[in-house]
């Protein structure tokens, strides 16, 4: 036989009987099925479109693939309860059976994904966590919001507790956001779950670090020369600044200082400082705005290029760029890494006036 004969035999529906006939036709019995399969066909459809609905709104949702794959089986559910219907007083069984081999791949699919995903969505914060992450920040506004209502008198200091509480809340959002991002990337480049911990942790810390620098300078700015000092000395492997100063805003600090902590730690564990080499950081300034900074690696083991891009490379090549718009450039010479960056001098990263020898 044939596979076009084997096709029309599946679909061949005058030797089949309607399943009302096992049935014996009674009322109660026909009926009864083909409402509770309606029903049930009506309730398959319902939830993936709200699913649908909901991933529509919430683009931002993590593994949402995955959840389409829910919707596709449990649509496929419904048709099967449909197709139960019609079977009823029609022997379309071989349609029944395409549609059931149908829903069975795709639940085996849906099934056999789930189990990698589990490890990834098990290590996200619960929702409990955020509540009482997001409480304990409402909670500490409330107390601030109650202790400036205390001290500050008329309209005039009422206008200046709402700027401070709203500067206060745009901080804590970047902050957040800035954890948010590390805690995404960090999850991405980890070997496993330990792995990720320790980055997470060593992430962190250099966060804090920028942060403990910028409460010094009341959140307003830090030099480059503090920020690479407050980021490498605690390795204790030798580098030198020289050139120029600059001051940057509160947020490119940020950024360029997580960049510098990710710079050292590529050094340590593959590059300069791996072995007795030395880092040394080039300030250049072209007419008093165009600036370069250089990062460059010497008399460590011989470099050569990674086969993906890590946080690092991304958060230089992209957020710092983007931040300064301008430009970085990652050179995996042999020698030793070279990393320039290119901007032009504006009010968020602006000469400093030289220091005295």
């Amino acid at each position: 036989m044939g596979l076009l004969d084997s096709v029309r035999a599946l679909f061949e529906t005058q030797s089949l009987s309607p399943h009302g006939i096992c049935l014996l036709w009674r009322p109660e019995l026909i009926w009864t099925h083909a409402v509770s399969d309606l029903l049930i066909g009506i309730a398959y459809f319902s939830i993936p479109l709200a699913l649908g609905v909901f991933l529509y709104h919430r683009r931002d949702v993590r593994f949402s693939w995955a959840v389409w794959m829910f919707v596709a089986f449990i649509m496929l559910c419904g048709v099967t309860h449909f197709m139960m219907i019609w079977t009823l007083w029609n022997p379309d069984y071989g349609v029944e059976a395409v549609i059931k081999a149908a829903t069975a791949a795709v639940s085996l699919v849906t099934a056999v994904a789930l189990w990698p995903l589990l490890p990834k969505a098990i290590a996200l914060p619960s929702t409990a966590a955020l509540q009482v992450s997001l409480a304990e920040r409402d909670a500490a506004l409330e107390e601030l919001r109650g202790a400036m209502n205390t001290m500050m008198e008329m309209r005039e200091h009422e206008s200046r507790q709402k700027l401070l509480l709203d500067e206060l809340n745009h901080r804590v959002k970047n902050t957040l956001a800035s954890v948010q991002s590390v805690a995404v990337q960090t999850l991405s480049d980890a070997r496993d779950m330990q792995d990720a911990r320790d980055l997470f942790i060593e992430r962190l810390m250099a966060l804090s670090s920028t942060h403990n620098l910028l409460v010094k300078r009341e959140w307003e700015s830090a030099s480059l020369r503090e920020l690479a000092d407050s980021t490498l000395k605690p390795y204790g492997r030798p580098f030198e600044i020289t050139g120029s100063d600059l001051r940057l805003d509160a947020n490119l600090a940020v950024s360029l200082g997580m960049a510098l902590h990710e710079l050292a730690t590529n050094a340590l564990k593959h590059g300069a400082w791996k072995g007795e080499g030395r880092i040394d950081i080039e300030v250049d300034i072209d007419g008093g705005q165009d600036l370069t900074i250089v990062w460059r690696e010497s008399g460590g083991p011989e470099v050569t290029p990674p086969k993906r891009r890590g946080f690092g490379s991304r958060l230089l090549e992209r957020g710092v760029a983007m931040e300064l718009q301008g430009e970085v450039k990652l050179d995996f010479r042999r020698s030793g890494l070279v990393c320039t960056i290119r901007a032009r001098a504006s009010d968020r990263i602006q000469v400093m006036e030289p220091r005295a020898a």
